[in-house]
């Protein structure tokens, strides 16, 4: 019976994309294509990119996608198909969770790009810190159990973080301080989306702070980041996350989010594209994105929080530079609290000739934060990655 109204609404859902196909025109987009691999040569100057822009051009200009995207996935999960979407790197497990899967590599080109480094900013009397932000799960065998496909996200970041400990690189990786904690590892991130919680960004930026007292002579008071010390407000299913865009929200639902304040008084000076200027912490938060007024599924909520340049007013010590990723619009907020002064760059976003050690050594930094999402490790493995030049340190 199952197998029958599995083929009926496969069928219903041909139909249904044939009509709205013919409806929309959307067919004169084939056309279009199909011009393009009959004559292409008239598309040589105006179309260079060929196929994959004649592709882009087909998907962004179809009409209704949005509403392709959400039947489609309201399809998947009446089908229980929760592989459909590996090709974007996506599996969905039983609990509308979404997880993703990662290569295999050697770590060489990480290791050797880190030891690099280490030895220019030791050479300069500047301390290193490594954290490891750790995935949506700690077992790479989970996957493999309910999937039936390897992933190596754990293992890349053993392996890695094993050899550079070995050469005296101070590591904090947050998947220890997940299992001493005695933490469930899913209710630190969203369903939705790859990025942590603003309470998991809390909970780290505790153990990094703590890490700089550790490793880098640092005297941060660590009461600093009790929760009791912060303000919170919740929304329940008011967003969607990067991932669960592409999965639709008639699969996964909405996630929830929590904006963080601090309860005590703030000054900062802050350093953007705005030029420089005094403010409080609330300068670090957007809220024009938490708008109850409309369907709150089409904004990112998780950048809500910014990572701003600044001076604390209130902090005595530390200038820190924070090589970080997009899960540190959750942390750097926090660890601005605990020291001086912190700039934050994303190495994948400068230019290929920006000298990264001479603006270290310009800036007369004390230390130096590499915090990345594990799954960089391995990403220049692949030239297609946007991440592809994160351990690029020149």
């Amino acid at each position: 019976m199952e197998h029958f109204i599995k083929t009926g609404l496969s069928i219903f859902f041909i139909l249904f994309l044939f009509i709205a196909f013919i409806i929309d025109k959307s067919y004169l987009q084939i056309m279009h294509m199909a011009d393009y691999l009959l004559e292409p040569e008239q598309y040589e100057t105006d179309q260079a990119d060929g196929i994959d822009e004649i592709d882009s051009d087909f998907t962004i200009r179809l009409v209704h996608k949005d509403d392709f995207v959400e039947f489609n996935g309201a399809m998947m999960k009446m089908l229980h198909m929760r592989g459909q979407y590996s090709d974007l790197g996506i599996y969905i497990t039983d609990d509308l969770y979404i997880v993703s899967v990662y290569p295999q590599t050697s770590t060489d080109y990480e290791y050797e790009q880190m030891m690099d480094f280490k030895q220019f900013l030791d050479e300069n009397g500047i301390n290193l810190l490594y954290v490891n932000e750790p995935v949506k799960y700690l077992d790479d065998n989970m996957i493999v159990k309910e999937f039936g496909v390897e992933t190596y996200g754990n293992r890349n970041a053993d392996k890695f973080l094993e050899r550079i400990r070995a050469e005296g690189v101070p590591v904090i990786d947050l998947r220890d301080n997940v299992k001493e904690d005695g933490l469930d590892i899913t209710d630190l991130f969203y369903r939705t989306d790859h990025h942590w919680t603003t309470r998991a960004g809390l909970w780290a930026t505790g153990i990094i702070a703590e890490g700089l007292n550790t490793y880098c002579g640092y005297d941060i008071d660590l009461s600093l980041y009790d929760e009791d010390q912060y303000t919170f407000r919740d929304w329940k299913k008011c967003w969607l996350g990067e991932q669960g865009k592409k999965v639709a929200k008639a699969y996964v639902g909405l996630d929830d989010f929590t904006e963080i304040k601090p309860d005590f008084s703030t000054e900062y000076i802050f350093e953007s594209s705005k030029g420089i200027y005094e403010g409080t912490f609330d300068e670090f938060v957007n809220e024009d994105v938490y708008d109850d007024k409309n369907d709150n599924a089409t904004d990112l909520w998780h950048y809500s929080y910014r990572k701003i340049d600044c001076i604390n007013q209130k902090a005595d010590y530390g200038k820190v530079l924070l090589l970080s990723d997009s899960y540190d619009h959750v942390t750097e907020p926090f660890l601005s609290l605990g020291v001086h002064e912190i700039d934050d760059l994303e190495v994948r976003g400068l230019d290929p000739s920006f000298d990264l050690r001479q603006y270290i050594l310009d800036n007369d930094y004390d230390t130096v934060i590499i915090a990345y999402a594990q799954f960089m490790i391995g990403a220049h493995d692949d030239p297609k990655s946007a991440n592809y030049r994160m351990f690029d340190f020149h």
